[in-house]
């Protein structure tokens, strides 16, 4: 089985790509999670909790991928469920490896 759920903020503005009827949208998502060290979560300097970040690239397509580039924007967030692609391609002969994201259902929170 090959399912992620995700929830956090959009990082990057809400590219387009494709057609109207065959394209969908493309965006970063950063989630994050406090750091726990000997059973404590560390905090900062000044006092604010330090946080793991880990960004992922989502993709979504046709309706879903117009809902959210017709409503949401850079800093909103969202909860993602979906799948885990891999894909690799070339360009100036070199090999260039990706990890998406590829959206199923996207909840506005």
């Amino acid at each position: 089985m090959n399912k992620v759920f995700l929830s956090g903020r959009i990082t990057s503005d809400i590219s387009r790509f494709g057609t109207d009827s065959k394209g969908g949208v493309s965006f970063s998502l950063v989630t994050s999670k406090p750091v726990i060290k000997d059973g404590q979560v560390q905090k900062d300097d000044n006092g604010y909790t330090e946080t793991y970040d880990e960004f992922h690239t989502v993709k979504a397509f046709n309706g879903l991928g117009k809902s959210v580039a017709n409503h949401k924007k850079k800093g909103d967030k969202l909860m993602v469920v979906g799948e885990i692609r891999y894909s690799r391609n070339e360009r100036d002969g070199r090999t260039y490896y990706n990890t998406d994201i590829v959206a199923e259902e996207i909840e506005f929170l």
